[in-house]
């Protein structure tokens, strides 16, 4: 039979499984929009050098208008990513936060539930020292008897 204070501290070990899922998923989330904003940066920083090389040796006006067109949209995902990232990151904070939280309680639990064995120990301690005294009193009585 389990006590309330177990019950209590595998609640709280429940929590923080599921609070450790979520922030696993926060930080996977975080590490992917970072990678793709990465991505989106290397790729305008090959597309700028393309266009640079492209000025050098002579571009059209339409074909020029069309690698300025590319490089606004490009910078606008950029800017999206940017976005996506700090709102990964916040999301982040908030799962530690949340993951530190729970680790608390749960550390809390854990430290009354052994509190409440030590003193259990001790009780049946106490009770095992009575009858032994209790035992050696008697025994010592039917000696004097005899």
């Amino acid at each position: 039979m389990s006590s309330p204070m177990s019950t209590l501290r595998d609640l709280a070990q429940q929590d923080v499984d599921d609070a450790t899922t979520a922030l696993g998923k926060s930080r996977q989330a975080y590490l992917h929009a970072e990678q793709q904003l990465s991505m989106l940066l290397n790729y305008q920083d090959e597309y700028r050098q393309k266009l640079n090389q492209g000025m050098s040796g002579g571009m059209d006006a339409s074909r020029w208008q069309n690698y300025q067109q590319f490089i606004r949209t490009l910078d606008q995902a950029i800017d999206q990513h940017r976005v996506q990232l700090n709102q990964c990151n916040v999301r982040l904070a908030t799962a530690t936060r949340c993951w530190q939280e729970k680790q608390q309680r749960l550390n809390a639990f854990c430290t009354l539930h052994e509190r409440q064995e030590q003193q259990l120990k001790m009780q049946l301690n106490k009770q095992d020292q009575k009858r032994m005294d209790e035992y050696a009193q008697r025994a010592a009585m039917r000696r004097e008897k005899s």
